[in-house]
């Protein structure tokens, strides 16, 4: 008797890990570049990549987070997470400039972009920064790519690959 109670805690416990996996897992796969760093589960991201690190120039950043949300509208979704982000750290940051804004298909995916730059007070520099969006069916994948002028323009491209990577699961 006891044995079959065990057994069948045994068999919920994996059957809900099992469901959970399945219900609250990535429901994408990405490719990143061989010389990249990349961390799972790191800042709150699903992954956190940086650039290669080149002499006189920092890392760029790429912030990558599925949310289980549908957003209607996804370019008028970021400029206001943009300004909202500013605007409550107005201290660290100023000068926000959005400087360009659309929806471009990349591979089979269809991607809302703003690309905007700001100040940082704490760097004492112009951080360049592009966040995407891909709606999912029911959810929306997150995509923030942030450096300075000139590691942001050396890499662009291979974060717009890494774009190109992204596989439905």
């Amino acid at each position: 008797m006891l044995g079959s109670i065990i057994s069948m805690n045994k068999f919920l416990i994996f059957f809900c890990f099992l469901i959970s996996s399945q219900v609250f897992g990535k429901t994408y796969d990405i490719t990143f570049p061989s010389d990249w760093s990349v961390k799972e589960k790191s800042f709150g991201a699903d992954y956190f990549a940086y650039t290669p690190i080149t002499i006189n120039k920092d890392s760029a950043s790429v912030f990558i987070k599925e949310y289980n949300k549908k957003i209607k509208d996804p370019l008028a979704f970021i400029k206001n997470d943009i300004e909202k982000n500013i605007s409550k750290n107005s201290k660290k940051y100023k000068n926000l400039n959005i400087y360009k804004s659309s929806s471009k298909k990349l591979g089979e995916e269809l991607f809302h972009i703003v690309d905007y730059y700001y100040f940082d007070n704490t760097k004492n520099k112009i951080i360049f920064s592009q966040i995407s969006i891909l709606n999912l069916p029911s959810s929306y994948l997150y995509i923030n790519y942030a450096g300075d002028e000139a590691t942001y323009n050396d890499y662009k491209d291979s974060v717009l690959s890494i774009m190109k990577s992204i596989r439905r699961k």
